[in-house]
């Protein structure tokens, strides 16, 4: 499962969103207050995670977003529509990979676990997630449930307080 961004990360991601590619040692320059062997560590996390993708051209790295990662840098600041989406899946054990890209992608998106295989969000999602959803469903079960009405929502409020 993936882990919880740190504040390099979200720096990072957010970098590259604006500035589409950028060096290595940009990076570096970004985030000075951090040890180089710090900023590596996290890019070499996000590409493991699927976020970004690294290139080496004459000895310079270069560092890219993917879509997973572009995906990540528009959710680092949601919004709340007064709906919540819960996502329900039930992925077997020999699609272990394709579970676990969908976790990851979930956390992307800003969705939290709230049990086993049932995964919750307040925020509005993009038109595109909502069809990739859709096609999903048609291969595996996962399953996108809007609602308004759930008769107790604390324990949700409860994941998505705000930090400050």
């Amino acid at each position: 499962m993936s882990r919880t961004h740190t504040n390099i990360s979200r720096v990072v991601i957010e970098h590259l969103h604006k500035t589409l590619e950028v060096t290595l040692e940009d990076l570096y320059s970004l985030l000075k207050k951090e040890s180089k062997k710090g900023v590596y560590d996290c890019v070499y996390r996000l590409k493991l995670q699927g976020y970004v993708i690294l290139k080496k051209i004459a000895g310079v790295t270069y560092v890219t977003l993917t879509e997973d990662g572009a995906a990540l840098a528009v959710h680092q600041n949601p919004t709340r529509d007064g709906i919540w989406k819960l996502i329900i899946f039930d992925i077997p054990e020999k699609k272990r990979k394709v579970r676990d890209h969908l976790r990851s992608r979930l956390l992307a998106l800003g969705f939290k676990k709230w049990q086993t295989s049932i995964w919750a969000s307040p925020y509005a999602l993009p038109k595109e997630i909502e069809e990739e959803l859709q096609q999903l469903s048609e291969k595996l079960f996962i399953r996108l449930i809007k609602s308004t009405d759930i008769n107790n929502t604390s324990d949700l409020e409860k994941l998505f307080v705000e930090k400050k």
